[in-house]
């Protein structure tokens, strides 16, 4: 009940700043409007047809929105460096369901108004989209997406509280949002990438962020294959869970030992 009233209460801040999540819509929106326009002017495109790669920048978008953490400078930033952070290690609750929760309202209202307009877009131009009209696929979808959205999270609080041990994070939050582009499928479909690079991103935790969320809410992906990259996520997020409580109660150290 306790963190219910938490995402309430964060909930509550969201909705009076809904203008700058809308803002944030926009912006997402730029990168994918503009690669559509150049692969919608290409000849060929990987075997995709040009339905498929419209809807499947739009699906990122949304999927970005809904699914894609941020809460990593706030932790490294105010709650470390700032040292908020003590005034939450004397209260009654986790730290991590706290960050959890104070994100949550964050993708729920982004999410919310990316779904909405793609839904304005599809009603107006139906065959923009390729999606999978399985009930069995959809529900997988959910469940992929649910678990896309504790991986992002984990990975993006490991990189938060890597401010334990750095005093310009900066540098870090930036190669970490091109290596997200660049490998969670946000620049361009896995699959135009080179067979060797695929393959090798398939074994790291970015492509079942976005990238296997969007094909799967498509229909590219078998429920055999689904069910496969399901345990993919369950197993990273493991790892991610291991690797947070590892570097957590080291940085606690940390923390106390220099006095923030």
């Amino acid at each position: 009940m306790r963190y219910f009233r938490i995402f309430l209460l964060h909930m509550q801040e969201v909705v009076e700043q809904r203008g700058r999540v809308f803002v944030w819509l926009l912006i997402a929106f730029f990168t994918p409007a503009i690669l559509i326009l150049f692969w919608r002017g290409a000849k060929e495109i990987g075997g995709w047809t040009i339905p498929e790669i419209t809807s499947y920048y739009l699906f990122i978008i949304v999927m970005n929105a809904m699914l894609m953490s941020h809460q990593e400078e706030h932790i490294a930033r105010i709650d470390i460096q700032e040292g908020q952070l003590t005034g939450y290690l004397v209260r009654p609750f986790s730290y991590f369901w706290l960050t959890f929760f104070r994100e949550l309202p964050w993708r729920l209202l982004q999410g919310g108004l990316g779904i909405s307009a793609l839904f304005v877009l599809w009603i107006f131009l139906p065959n923009w989209f390729t999606i999978t009209t399985s009930p069995l696929i959809l529900v997988g979808t959910v469940l992929i997406c649910i678990l896309a959205f504790f991986l992002t999270f984990l990975f993006k609080s490991i990189i938060g509280i890597l401010a334990f041990w750095m005093t310009d994070t900066r540098g870090l939050f930036e190669m970490t949002n091109v290596m997200l582009v660049v490998f969670t499928g946000s620049l361009m479909p896995l699959a135009f990438y080179p067979q060797w690079l695929m393959h090798l991103i398939h074994y790291t935790p970015f492509s079942y962020m976005l990238y296997f969320p969007v094909i799967s809410l498509q229909g590219k992906v078998p429920f055999t294959e689904m069910t496969q990259g399901m345990l993919m996520q369950v197993v990273w997020i493991a790892a991610g869970i291991f690797v947070y409580r590892a570097l957590w109660r080291a940085g606690l150290q940390k923390y106390t030992t220099v006095g923030q």
